[in-house]
């Protein structure tokens, strides 16, 4: 096997320790032992706040740790960083399976953060200066499935927990403890991987490229003119690069061309939260039980099929990027699906309240309570397939190669920015505005859309030269008649020629 896929699939598993952490919250934050064991009480106010600190103190962390990559993979490498990373996830990881109280336990949420959010934004880095052009597109979309993977692995094992073990802490434990094994994994194995082929050449570390890249590429020879002309490119391009090495790349983030870009990534990836994926990854059982799901832990049951939906369409998603539809129309269509499941899910959770009294908590599942869970299902599907993976993409495709990694940790730090703010206010929307919530959520989902019409060009399939052009332009693309030319990119994906 080429040793460039399995440097993907051990790094990626920073992406199975990503989604089962901010997964498996969701189910300990709903376990009895958990709320006895740090006396989370009192009113439906003073609840929220309590659970909203313990999970948003996670996403503040990924911020810190996001924004924190660059001062690190510049001096020390990619791989080094990784593991580096990794190591500070196991501190904060093995301080809230051990937590004896609730300031220990939110110290270790923020550590594990920092972790979290430096392998976000180190790992899909990684993948794309290792993975030959032919490989680089798909080895990068391993990552949002490992993601989905480890969030659906966290609710079955949630489930499991509650079912299978007395009442006590270690029910807790045992869940939190369980997302040290992949940040393990991820140590032991970057330490046998190769280190980035861009920074060695940046570093002028030709020799130790060279190398690399014999491992990296299997079968290869110094004197394949293949090997030659992609060690030549990545020298040249090396070159170019180093004269915006560290800080020198700032003054070019605040030319027009440059801002326009960097507002258009940062839109996405603020809008992708706003979506209110999260606030479902958090707090799934909880939503479950407002559609009247009570009892025998039916609603962590709900919850891991929730899982395997995401699981089910992030795969789908991967056909569906690349067909006509694009990456623009693509979101425009994940917009529509998610405003009438979250518009349904509201009108349902609304009925579920007027029958009940306005307690939602003495709700029993009626048609009204399926219908509710189908729509949970239903935003679930149109999340996965378009502001699910379609944010990352065209990230990674609009940014100049000389300033795209201090763009993307800037992008990376709005996502969990924003994340920590869904993961504080959510709790809190539920317990004043209830069926409001996901009205709201429904809201976001039509400007989401009517943003990605008038603003966000397509980006597949274009040359760097035609996207320098988009952005150099006006900032309305609604009128943009680029049209995808499909046979042109099976021509160059056949023949490994894909743009940096």
């Amino acid at each position: 096997m080429d040793l460039s896929i399995v440097a993907s699939a051990v790094s990626c598993l920073g992406g199975l320790l990503f989604g089962y952490d901010i997964g498996v919250i969701s189910g300990v934050l709903t376990m009895p032992s958990f709320v006895d064991y740090f006396h989370i009480k009192g009113d439906a106010a003073t609840v929220a706040a309590m659970k909203g600190n313990v999970v948003s103190l996670l996403q503040a962390g990924c911020c810190v740790g996001a924004l924190m990559t660059n001062l690190v993979a510049e001096p020390v490498g990619r791989k080094k960083a990784i593991m580096l990373f990794a190591v500070i996830f196991l501190l904060g990881g093995f301080l809230q399976a051990f937590a004896t109280n609730l300031d220990t336990m939110m110290a270790g949420r923020f550590i594990a953060g920092l972790g979290i959010g430096g392998t976000s934004a180190l790992v899909p880095m990684y993948i794309a200066e290792i993975a030959p052009k032919r490989l680089r597109g798909r080895l990068g979309t391993v990552w949002q499935f490992l993601i989905v993977i480890g969030i659906a692995i966290s609710y079955w094992v949630d489930f499991g927990l509650i079912r299978g073990l007395p009442y006590g802490d270690n029910q807790w434990r045992i869940a939190l403890g369980i997302q040290n094994v992949p940040a393990g994994l991820l140590l032991i194995g970057m330490f046998f991987l190769p280190e980035s082929l861009r920074w060695l050449a940046i570093k002028g570390k030709s020799e130790q490229v060279k190398q690399n890249l014999l491992k990296l590429r299997r079968g290869a020879s110094e004197q394949d003119a293949e090997f030659t002309a992609e060690l030549e490119e990545i020298l040249a391009v090396a070159e170019v690069e180093r004269k915006y090495n560290g800080f020198k790349a700032l003054p070019e983030l605040f030319t027009k061309n440059s801002l326009h870009r960097l507002f258009i990534g940062v839109m996405l990836q603020v809008f992708q939260q706003w979506t209110g994926t999260n606030a479902i990854n958090y707090y799934a059982p909880e939503i479950f039980q407002s559609t009247g799901m009570t009892g025998n832990s039916i609603d962590i049951l709900a919850t891991g099929v929730y899982g395997i939906v995401k699981v089910v369409f992030v795969a789908v998603s991967f056909f569906m990027v690349d067909t006509k539809l694009g990456r623009r129309r693509t979101l425009m269509l994940g917009s529509l699906f998610m405003f009438c499941a979250f518009f349904i899910l509201a009108g349902m959770v609304l009925g579920i309240q007027q029958d009940n009294g306005g307690n939602l908590k003495t709700a029993s599942v009626g048609a009204k309570g399926y219908v509710a869970i189908i729509m949970i299902y239903m935003f679930a599907v149109g999340y996965e397939f378009s502001w699910g993976p379609v944010p990352w993409i065209v990230c990674s495709e609009i940014f100049p190669t000389h300033i795209r990694s201090i763009c993307l940790s800037i992008t990376t730090a709005f996502n969990w920015a924003m994340n920590a703010i869904i993961a504080k206010v959510t709790p809190l929307m539920m317990a004043n505005i209830t069926y409001g919530t996901y009205f709201f959520f429904g809201c976001t989902a039509v400007l989401m859309g009517v943003f990605t019409y008038f603003l966000v060009p397509e980006t597949r399939g274009r040359s760097l030269e035609q996207i320098d052009e988009v952005f150099s332009g006006k900032l309305l693309v609604y009128n943009d008649n680029y049209v995808i030319d499909h046979q042109k990119i099976q021509m160059d994906a056949e023949q490994g020629n894909y743009r940096e």
